[in-house]
C-alpha cells in the first residue's frame, strides 16, 4: 500500500473519531442514582447532581472587608465599561488539579461571585471526581444569571481557557464565550507595577485592600495535592481550607473592582494613583477624563511634576506650545533629573519661539546637569549627551549667523 503523504487527508482522516466536537448546551450526566455521596467533612451545603456538591454563603453590603467597604459592584462594573466591565458582573475563580493546563488538568472547584439586592452571594460548586465533570459543567450553567460579564484575575490566561478545555471534551460550548471579560490583573499591574513587589492576588489583598487572611486559608501551590489525597480519602475535612481560600478569592475580586473603579473615577490618595488612572483613559482613547485625572494630581506635593509633564505633553501634541512651555517651566521646580523637561523647553523656544539665546541657555544647563551626574552613565546617558552636544552647536551657529528670527522646521520627531 502506498505510503500517506505528510499532510495527506487520510492520514489525519482516522484520528476525527476520537477528537471531541463542541456540540451546543452541555447536559448533565445519567442521573439514576443518587445525588449524595458517602464523603465525610463537606461544610454546610447540599448535592445537587451525582457528585456535584453546591455551597453558598452571603455577604452584607456595608460591612468592612480589610480597610474597605463592601458594596455592590454593579456600579463599579459600569465605570469600567470600557476595560470589560458589566453592570451585572460575575466573578469567577478555580481550584484546579495543577498549574499546568492542558488536558489532563481540570477545575474541581469553582467559586461565582453575585450581586445581590442587599448582599454579595458566594456559590461554590465543588466536583467530588472527575466522572461527574458533565453535571458539575451543567451546574455551572445553571447558576449563571441571563445577561453578565465576567470578571477574573489572570482569568485571560488560565481559568477561562482551562474550562474551555474541559467543555470541549465534553463535547459542549460555554454559554459565557460571547460574554464580556474583564482581567483585574491587567488592572492592577497597571496601578501597582513596579510600586509593589508583586502584583499576585494576595499581595493586592495585604498592601491594595488591608486584608490579613485567617489561619484556616492554605497556600495555592498546595490545594492540588490536597485534593488528590481527597480522591483517596474520601475525607473532604482538609478541603475546608481550600473553600475558604477560595471565598476569599471572589469577595477580593468584588472589593478590587470597586476599589480600581474609584481610582478610575479619580478618588485618590495620592499623585501616583492619579497619574495612572489618567493614563489609563488616555489610553483609550478619553483625553478629557485623563487631563481631569492629572489635574487632580497637582493638588498632592509629591509626584505632582510627573503629571505637570502629562499635562505639558498633551497640550504640545495639540500645538498648544505656550501652555506647554509653561507646564514645563513649573515642572523644573521639583524635577530631580531635569534634562529631558530642559531639551523639551530648548525645542519649543528654537523651532516655536525662534529665542535661540533662551534655547541654547536650557541646552546647555541640560549637558551641565548630565555632566554632573555621570553616576547614571549607561548608553542613554551617551546619547542624551550626543544629541544635547549636537543641539548646542546648531545653536551657536544660529545665533552666529543671526538665524533666530527665521522660522526654521524642526528636525524630525522633535515636535
Amino acid at each position: 500500500m502506498a505510503r500517506p503523504q505528510r499532510n495527506s487527508p487520510e492520514k489525519f482522516g482516522r484520528l476525527d473519531g476520537l477528537l471531541p466536537r463542541a456540540e451546543g448546551k452541555i447536559e448533565p450526566g445519567p442521573q439514576n442514582l443518587p445525588r449524595e455521596l458517602d464523603i465525610d467533612g463537606l461544610p454546610e451545603g447540599r448535592w445537587i447532581a451525582r457528585g456535584v456538591y453546591r455551597m453558598e454563603r452571603e455577604f452584607e453590603y456595608g460591612r468592612w472587608y480589610g480597610k474597605k467597604m463592601l458594596a455592590s459592584p454593579e456600579e463599579s462594573g459600569r465605570v469600567l465599561c470600557h476595560w470589560g466591565g458589566n453592570a451585572a458582573p460575575v466573578f469567577l475563580d478555580t481550584e484546579t488539579t495543577g498549574l499546568s493546563g492542558g488536558t489532563g488538568t481540570y477545575a474541581f472547584l469553582i467559586g461565582l461571585g453575585l450581586c445581590g439586592a442587599a448582599s454579595f452571594r458566594v456559590v461554590q460548586l465543588f466536583l467530588a471526581g472527575p466522572a461527574w465533570e458533565k453535571s458539575w459543567l451543567a451546574a455551572i450553567e445553571a447558576e449563571l444569571p441571563e445577561r453578565y460579564g465576567l470578571v477574573t484575575y489572570n482569568g485571560r490566561a488560565f481559568d477561562l481557557p482551562l474550562l474551555r478545555t474541559r467543555y470541549t471534551l465534553a463535547r459542549a460550548v460555554p454559554s459565557w464565550n460571547g460574554a464580556q471579560h474583564m482581567d483585574l490583573l491587567t488592572l492592577s499591574r497597571h496601578f501597582y507595577k513596579g510600586r509593589l513587589s508583586s502584583c499576585s492576588l494576595s499581595s493586592i489583598e495585604r498592601n491594595v485592600l488591608g486584608l490579613r487572611r485567617g489561619g484556616e486559608d492554605v497556600p495555592g501551590s498546595e490545594i492540588p495535592w490536597m485534593y488528590t489525597q481527597f480522591l483517596r480519602t474520601q475525607d473532604a475535612g482538609p478541603l475546608r481550607g481550600i473553600f475558604y481560600h477560595n471565598t476569599l478569592d471572589i469577595v477580593s475580586l468584588a472589593a478590587l473592582q470597586i476599589h480600581i473603579a474609584e481610582m478610575a473615577r479619580g478618588e485618590c490618595s495620592c499623585a501616583a494613583d492619579m497619574i495612572r488612572a489618567g493614563d489609563l483613559w488616555a489610553a483609550k482613547g478619553f483625553q478629557a477624563e485623563a487631563r481631569a485625572a492629572w489635574e487632580g494630581a497637582l493638588d498632592f506635593s509629591r509626584d505632582r511634576h510627573l503629571a505637570l509633564l502629562r499635562l505639558a505633553e498633551t497640550e504640545r501634541a495639540a500645538g498648544n506650545y505656550e501652555s506647554a512651555y509653561r507646564y514645563y517651566e513649573e515642572s523644573l521646580e521639583t524635577e530631580r533629573r531635569p534634562v529631558r523637561t530642559l531639551e523639551a523647553m530648548a525645542k519649543i523656544e528654537e523651532h516655536r519661539f525662534r529665542r535661540c539665546e533662551e534655547a541654547l541657555a536650557h541646552a546647555t544647563e541640560a549637558l551641565r546637569w548630565l555632566e554632573s551626574h555621570r553616576i547614571f552613565k549607561d548608553r542613554q546617558w551617551e546619547e542624551d549627551r550626543k544629541n544635547l552636544l549636537h543641539r548646542i552647536e546648531r545653536l551657536k551657529r544660529k545665533i552666529a549667523g543671526k538665524e533666530c528670527g527665521e522660522e526654521t522646521p524642526p528636525d524630525d520627531g522633535e515636535l
